[in-house]
């Protein structure tokens, strides 16, 4: 039995077939796969904001993704290197790479360099700051601008046999750190943790607070290095 259409039919079939195009459009894209090229997204005005896939590096391409400012400017790129590594990079808009990872070692950051302290060796073998007060005592403070939740100090902790010694963090008045002991016939390096108060940017300043807990001998101390750490 052959079904003749009326003209309401088609337009109604057409319409269906609009609306479902509609929403092709509107759906996201699952399960893409880009083996050739790229995929680009663009502002309105037709600045391309993001690629991924075959992205510029050199004077060639790679396969990964990289994101752009409005002007056109790099911002990051992560992309695979040889051996199956992988690169990724944050660029400031002189288009410098600020922040990077190491690939020839697969561990930790290429860029930015960080500084690290550098104390005389004889105040290694022998801390300069003697320790003698019965209750915790402002020996060292620590000054930065807070960007991190934690504070960490490492110490050099050198008590004698009969002696003991304990190292608290102190911001404001109020202790930030739980007690570190220094236990007898103590020379070693030690770590102290702080969470610090205050907002981003704004300038903290920590006490690095010492008494000897037990003897009448000797506890030195020294801080050879601090730094904002995560939580």
């Amino acid at each position: 039995m052959t079904v003749v259409r009326q003209n309401e039919d088609i337009l109604d079939l057409l319409r269906d077939h609009a609306r479902q195009l509609r929403e092709l459009r509107r759906r996201t894209l699952f399960g893409a796969a880009i083996t050739e090229g790229d995929m680009s997204v663009r502002t309105p005005e037709g600045n391309t904001v993001m690629q991924v896939g075959q992205i510029p590096y050199g004077s060639g391409t790679v396969s990964g993704m990289a994101i752009y400012r409005d002007d056109g400017t790099l911002q990051a790129r992560f992309f695979d290197t040889a051996g199956g590594g992988g690169f990724w990079s944050l660029y400031d808009e002189a288009e410098n790479a600020v922040v990077s990872n190491d690939t020839v070692s697969g561990v930790g950051l290429a860029t930015p360099y960080i500084t690290c302290q550098v104390m005389p060796s004889s105040e290694v073998t022998t801390p300069p700051t003697l320790v003698a007060a019965a209750g915790f005592t402002n020996y060292f403070r620590v000054h930065y601008q807070r960007q991190h939740p934690r504070l960490r100090c490492l110490l050099i902790c050198v008590t004698d046999a009969a002696t003991t010694g304990e190292v608290v963090l102190n911001q404001g008045g109020s202790q930030i750190s739980t007690v570190l002991p220094i236990a007898p016939s103590s020379n070693d390096y030690f770590t102290i943790d702080g969470t610090v108060t205050g907002n981003f940017l704004s300038v903290a300043a920590v006490d690095v607070q010492a008494r000897r807990a037990s003897g009448a001998g000797t506890f030195r101390i020294a801080v050879a290095w601090s730094a904002g750490v995560q939580s």
